[in-house]
């Protein structure tokens, strides 16, 4: 897949353009912000995810290396008080808390205060997902961040011929915190595995329409069953009756589907991508499951096909790997435990925050070709700097007390420190 194809048409006009947001009176002076940079204090913007909980696992990830992390939900904030409100409240807490970074999940901060801020405080920007495409518009949100990280090389390529220079590839991955193998079948005194199902696939249908004719055909031929928002699913449930579909899982739930089904299925929206990985495969393998995946391009310079999971190429393919692994249970709970070992080894969050404090003391060169780039990132080169136990700390801003206020007034008071 070329770069541009990344690109809107306003992306496409956007390449090469230096220029700050139009219509932003805020200019990055390079020279007013640090060369290397040691956070102490970070101010953390994101969602909650609560299904996949990747926010909540970037900010335990910083505070497990000392890190006092101070953790904004702006839509959250924007419900309760409106934009003006909103705007003033986080320009509050920036004040008092006095950051020495600011750590932004991909547009969860308004334009305008992004910035703002940005100018004034390094800023990492972490994109967890592939988008169908870049324009201008995503191009202008991180033309002033210190550090874009970007999920797939691809992407990386497209940044780069826009003008973003500080772009690397960082996967997805996991935290032990919330995606861990099941207590109750894995814990100790568990007795020999009880499997409720042969195969099952947990997300939704996607928007590319590949998945549901994917899963429709499989499911005509093994016991399928499909854990996702039943709303998303209904139209295709229409359209193919002999699909199951049971109600989305949270990371509880999560662990629980992946150690009572044999095979856990992992499809991609896109398949073309290199080293592009949803990440229910991290989530999977953390949880111990056996994970039969569609191959994406390089995929064989991170995991071995047969030794940590399996994948497969088409529908035939697959329909071939499911007979073979229902037919060999040690051998697939082998792979599924060998899985589990270098998820731990290699792909929790912590070790994509050591590799981003690294970058930022210029321990790594994020600037040299991209197959450079990918090629330290995924030989793991990355220094691991030991970790320091802190107590954590809740989210700055929640609906406590007797109401909205008693929250507000809270978080206001913890964000001093």
């Amino acid at each position: 897949m070329s770069n541009s194809s990344f690109l809107g048409t306003n992306g496409r006009q956007a390449q090469g353009e230096k220029k700050a947001v139009s219509g932003s009176s805020f200019v990055r002076l390079d020279s007013q912000l640090p060369d290397l940079i040691e956070p102490k204090r970070v101010l953390f913007f994101g969602k909650k995810k609560s299904r996949t909980c990747c926010t909540g696992a970037l900010v335990q990830a910083l505070r497990s290396k000392g890190i006092k992390v101070r953790w904004v939900n702006c839509a959250l904030l924007r419900r309760w008080l409106g934009s003006k409100g909103l705007q003033w409240t986080v320009r509050r807490i920036r004040n008092i808390y006095k950051p020495d970074l600011c750590f932004v999940f991909f547009h969860d901060l308004p334009l305008m205060l992004m910035e703002e801020f940005s100018c004034e405080i390094p800023t990492v920007v972490w994109m967890e997902e592939q988008p169908k495409h870049t324009d201008s518009a995503d191009i202008d949100y991180v033309r002033n961040a210190r550090l874009l990280c970007l999920s797939t090389p691809n992407l990386v390529s497209a940044y780069r011929d826009c003008g973003i220079k500080n772009s690397t590839f960082l996967m997805s991955g996991f935290s032990e915190r919330y995606h861990c193998p099941s207590p109750r079948v894995f814990g100790q005194g568990s007795k020999r595995r009880v499997f409720d199902r042969d195969v099952c696939f947990i997300g939704g249908p996607g928007s590319m329409g590949y998945r549901p004719d994917f899963l429709a055909r499989l499911s005509r031929h093994t016991d399928l069953e499909i854990f996702g928002r039943r709303d998303s699913w209904l139209p295709y449930k229409r359209r193919y009756p002999q699909m199951k579909i049971s109600s989305e899982v949270r990371p509880r739930g999560y662990a629980e589907v992946c150690a009572s089904s044999r095979i856990v299925l992992g499809i991609n929206q896109n398949n073309d991508s290199p080293l592009y990985f949803s990440n229910r495969l991290f989530l999977t393998l953390a949880c111990k499951g056996f994970h039969l995946t569609h191959y994406v391009p390089r995929m064989e310079e991170l995991f071995e096909d047969g030794v940590h999971l399996a994948w497969f190429h088409d529908q035939d393919d697959c329909l071939e790997k499911i007979a073979h692994y229902l037919g060999n249970e040690d051998e697939r709970l082998a792979i599924a435990d060998a899985g589990f070992e270098l998820a731990m080894a290699r792909h929790r969050y912590e070790d994509r925050v050591d590799e981003i404090l690294s970058i930022l003391r210029l321990e790594i060169d994020i600037y040299g070709t991209i197959d450079e780039v990918v090629a330290a990132h995924v030989a793991g080169k990355t220094p691991k700097p030991r970790a320091s136990t802190v107590t954590l700390e809740p989210d700055p801003i929640r609906k406590t007390g007797s109401g909205r206020t008693a929250g507000l007034a809270s978080g206001l008071r913890k964000a001093g420190g």
